[in-house]
């Protein structure tokens, strides 16, 4: 008896920690913006709209404004048949905002996405996102960008499927042109099957860019084209009543065309993955992950040279402190000048003041 109430309490304390943050894809070893394929999150929304209706009655805040992360936060709620949701900041998008070689370009800024789904058998979901932003006084012409986007999804039995469309993302006025301007837009398409514990996807995205009428010292035109194909499979382990490993290797074939420059560069990885997440006490949840680029890593520029990337393997670890409907997600960190990047997030040096970086808090009603 004794025992089958451990085990219960450890699958209520495991579940709960499950639908998290940014933080613990990250420390899964997972992509952070739209969450997982294979894994419950509720960063899943932001590829799915359809997850809005396994993710309601929440609130969520993440720190930002390190290695390119925004401050950003929103709440979901259940309403009879629907659910809904109101997400603000998220910096999720297919389109790059980097606006290209408009140099002193408007990039978005305070992107707001609304979210609404139901069940009626099949579980659907949309999302609009939108965010404007304009500048009189910088220069003396006037900057501006606006962009807007949906998302579609469906969820029936094993099967998932899901659209997301970034549709404007445009910016006029540079440093010191008026007229530059910068376009892009985006598309993405994806289906997932759940075969027991093993959950294949497929994914196909696209955003193209466009800069006209610049100037030679704010930037040049720039005309591209990016396409990812992503095939993978990933599978859930439940090791014990409150531990689990996640393992996934997926095939990415990306291609990025240029057509002002003339570049093509094409490149084919396949990715492994192995993560794990467990409850240390009842305080505490635990997980990390490692990945590498395994037997195809492949780069190769229009003149049909070829390259591997470099450098692939990479360590990740967080944590959740638990305090009932309240949870603090965190990666750990372990650089010690206090930023996180790329060069000193691996070293080794772990800084036990800085035991949780990267922090989000939601809580559960």
């Amino acid at each position: 008896m004794k025992k089958h109430i451990a085990i219960a309490a450890g699958l209520a304390v495991l579940s709960t920690s499950a639908f998290a943050t940014k933080s613990r894809m990250e420390a899964l070893g997972q992509g952070d913006s739209k969450g997982s394929y294979f894994i419950q999150d509720s960063r899943n929304i932001f590829r799915n709209a359809a997850a809005v209706n396994d993710m309601t009655n929440y609130v969520v805040t993440e720190w930002g404004s390190t290695a390119g992360r925004n401050p950003e936060g929103g709440f979901f709620r259940s309403a009879g048949q629907f659910n809904y949701g109101v997400y603000l900041n998220s910096d999720v998008s297919a389109a790059t905002h980097t606006n290209g070689t408009n140099t002193g370009a408007l990039s978005e800024d305070d992107r707001i996405t609304a979210f609404i789904g139901g069940d009626m058998g099949v579980k659907w979901g949309a999302s609009l996102f939108r965010a404007s932003s304009e500048d009189e006084q910088t220069v003396a012409h006037k900057k501006e960008h606006d962009s807007m986007g949906v998302g579609l999804g469906v969820m029936s039995g094993p099967l998932e499927g899901f659209v997301n469309f970034t549709f404007k993302d445009e910016a006029k006025g540079n440093t010191a042109t008026a007229g530059s301007k910068s376009d892009a837009d985006a598309m993405e398409v994806g289906l997932t099957y759940q075969w027991m514990s093993y959950k294949f996807y497929a994914d196909y995205s696209k955003n193209t860019q466009k800069v006209t009428n610049v100037t030679a010292n704010a930037g040049t035109a720039f005309d591209q084209d990016v396409a990812v194909i992503t095939v993978g499979v990933g599978h859930t382990q439940e090791v014990s009543a409150s531990s689990r490993l996640f393992t996934n290797i997926e095939y990415l074939n990306t291609k990025s065309e240029e057509k002002i420059a003339l570049t093509d560069d094409k490149a084919s990885k396949l990715p492994l993955t192995v993560g794990f997440e467990a409850d240390a006490t009842s305080w505490l949840a635990l997980r990390g992950s490692v990945s590498q680029v395994v037997l195809l890593n492949t780069e190769k520029n229009k003149a049909g040279k070829k390259k591997s990337e470099a450098n692939t393997t990479n360590v990740n670890a967080g944590a959740t402190l638990n305090f009932g409907k309240l949870k603090v997600d965190g990666m750990i960190g372990t650089g010690g000048n206090g930023t996180e990047t790329a060069t000193n997030a691996e070293t080794g040096s772990l800084s036990l003041d800085r035991l949780m970086t990267r922090v989000a808090v939601h809580y559960w009603f």
